[in-house]
């Protein structure tokens, strides 16, 4: 079966082989890794020491923001062990320099991109890392590298796993071509007894599995002086009246139904600004223009870093900030959750004691979403004119939010624990324990 996967990947890669050279000179963002995926241009040296370095692989920004508790902690656990990270994309490749190589020391040894499922960028990327053993965060299976790495018995686990419902039944569909994944897994850290018994159906034995719970309840909690507050207020020039609603996160067509929902919210609150993080930066230019055939004007926050400008719509196109906003508005949404993309991490503004809410389609963190839903720590929505009213009723008595906003970081405290579970799987592999 593996084989045939290697004859399909590389017949494809010949495929499009003549127009790398067109993608390499008119994508910026493709230009940025094409180079190193392909294995031509790594940009990693091999670690020297006594010890073989650990490999910590993140997908995107959202798994590599998720990655930070457990990268602290093999960072403590293991000081002599260096820690190769990867990534995918290259606004994950940002997010991971910010996170892991600025601060004082560093978190990992190297940072760099992960190879695309091709043999000879697999293998030449293996080399140079030559891992004692690897960590899958959430997600990214590549059935060819998971061979290459059974083939040099190099252990393989997958943390802080997830199974929508919709992934379960992809795979499921799958049917024998199931096998080119998981089997070659040495364990998995599932985030729910939901996601066990998903793994557990597609073949996974139980005792290749176990319970860890999700890492993001243990993201290290942040804080900001009144300092940093203020510069963040007056960036987004929010003065004393200006309420502010953050929507981070946002996907295509979501950005236009938010637009509709603050000019409904504006008739109550004349005050009200709106910033909008969109998942890809890059968008920002894309959804000012749509906003515009609206009838709306939004700017660009990086062009107003040193000259703020008072506008009562926002986008954020600077990475690493949208975090720090939710520290200072008033109202949260969570993106992707108005439109059937499966939501994203709710947590953050829960960090921050913010009120949140987001739409339906939350099933991509339904353990988190649920769990604040229960303890009425956030509210979900069915579509935009019920997230209008719950927004209005959330900005017209204070009060309440900020006791719903009390509830959310409850529950954030009260989850943690995670990282240390899988923690010990990670330290049976360092140790060579044979049960894992």
């Amino acid at each position: 079966m593996i084989w045939c996967y290697h004859i399909l990947v590389v017949s494809g890669f010949i495929l499009v082989l003549p127009f790398l050279p067109i993608v390499w000179l008119v994508s910026k963002k493709r230009r940025a890794n094409l180079l190193q995926r392909l294995g031509l241009c790594t940009g990693i040296n091999k670690p020297t020491g006594l010890r073989k370095p650990v490999w910590i692989h993140a997908l995107s920004v959202g798994e590599v923001k998720s990655a930070l508790p457990l990268v602290m902690a093999v960072h403590d656990h293991f000081p002599q062990t260096p820690i190769v990270f990867t990534v995918s994309t290259r606004t994950g490749y940002d997010t991971a320099s910010t996170l892991f190589c600025r601060p004082d020391p560093p978190l990992v040894s190297q940072l760099a991109y992960f190879p695309f499922d091709l043999p000879w960028a697999v293998a030449r990327v293996q080399k140079k890392i030559d891992p004692a053993w690897v960590c899958l965060v959430e997600t990214d299976l590549w059935p060819g590298f998971l061979h290459a790495m059974d083939r040099k018995k190099i252990p393989v686990v997958l943390v802080n796993a997830r199974l929508s419902r919709r992934s379960f039944h992809g795979y499921r569909r799958l049917g024998p071509a199931g096998s080119l994944f998981f089997p070659r897994l040495t364990h998995v850290a599932v985030q729910t007894r939901r996601d066990l018994e998903r793994f557990n159906a597609l073949g996974v034995p139980m005792s290749r599995l176990t319970l860890a719970g999700n890492i993001k309840f243990d993201y290290p909690l942040k804080t900001m002086t009144d300092t940093e507050k203020n510069e963040l207020e007056n960036w987004f020039q929010m003065g004393n009246t200006h309420p502010l609603w953050v929507a981070g996160s946002t996907h295509p067509k979501e950005e236009s139904m938010l637009w509709e929902v603050f000019q409904q919210v504006r008739r109550q609150v004349p005050d009200l600004k709106l910033l909008i993080a969109p998942r890809d930066p890059a968008r920002c230019g894309q959804v000012a223009r749509d906003l515009a055939k609206k009838g709306g004007k939004a700017i660009l926050l990086s062009a107003t870093r040193n000259r703020p400008e008072d506008t009562p719509v926002m986008l954020l196109d600077c990475l690493g900030v949208l975090a720090r906003a939710y520290a200072v508005c008033d109202a949260a949404f969570i993106g992707g959750s108005l439109v059937p993309c499966g939501g994203h991490n709710p947590l953050e503004p829960a960090m921050f004691k913010k009120p949140i809410l987001f739409g339906p389609y939350m099933e991509d963190f339904a353990e988190v979403s649920d769990r604040l839903l229960a303890r009425a720590g956030a509210c979900q929505v069915k579509d935009a004119n019920d997230l209008a009213g719950n927004l209005a009723d959330l900005l017209a008595f204070p009060d309440r939010a900020a006791q719903m906003g009390l509830r959310a970081f409850t529950v954030f405290k009260e989850n943690a624990g995670a990282v240390d579970r899988t923690l010990t799987l990670l330290s049976q592999l360092q140790t060579g324990e044979k049960n894992v």
